[in-house]
């Protein structure tokens, strides 16, 4: 198989981004320059025939664990020799920081669901038109405050 033809530095890139790390985060680890990553990941998809670096780092991942269906997964997504198959992926949740709109620690980008992406804006819009409610009401208020004192 191809993936046979890929170096080791190659093969930790792919690992890593599989996790999923940022190639800034792949340079830290592995104490290298973010443009070492990207050549290496270019590389990697070269010799893989691939478009994108993700489609790479999973047939890494299944060159080395076998389909997805056949062992169970740790938390990083690898195979642990089928001692997780009938565990419930909710280890990796960070309860309620899940749905917030902004990268937080243990998940390092927005990966929300298609509702709470809709839900997030609805609620802002809504606390905005009660600030602004709130805000006229109050303006409101005291311009009668200040006509009755006028008068």
């Amino acid at each position: 198989m191809r993936v046979d033809l890929l170096s080791e530095r190659e093969r930790e890139c792919l690992r890593l981004l599989a996790r999923p790390m940022r190639a800034k985060e792949i340079a830290r680890t592995l104490d290298l320059s973010v443009y070492t990553v990207h050549d290496h990941l270019k590389s990697a998809r070269r010799k893989l025939g691939v478009g994108d670096s993700m489609t790479a780092a999973m047939m890494l991942r299944e060159h080395e664990t076998g389909p997805p269906e056949s062992v169970g997964t740790t938390e990083s997504g690898w195979s642990d020799g089928g001692k997780a198959r009938h565990q419930e992926p909710a280890e990796r949740s960070n309860g309620w920081a899940d749905n917030l709109p902004f990268p937080v620690r243990g998940r390092p980008w927005n990966d929300m669901s298609l509702g709470w992406r809709i839900l997030w804006p609805l609620l802002l819009m809504g606390f905005l038109a009660m600030g602004v409610g709130i805000l006229v009401g109050g303006i409101a208020a005291l311009s009668q405050l200040a006509l009755s004192f006028s008068e």
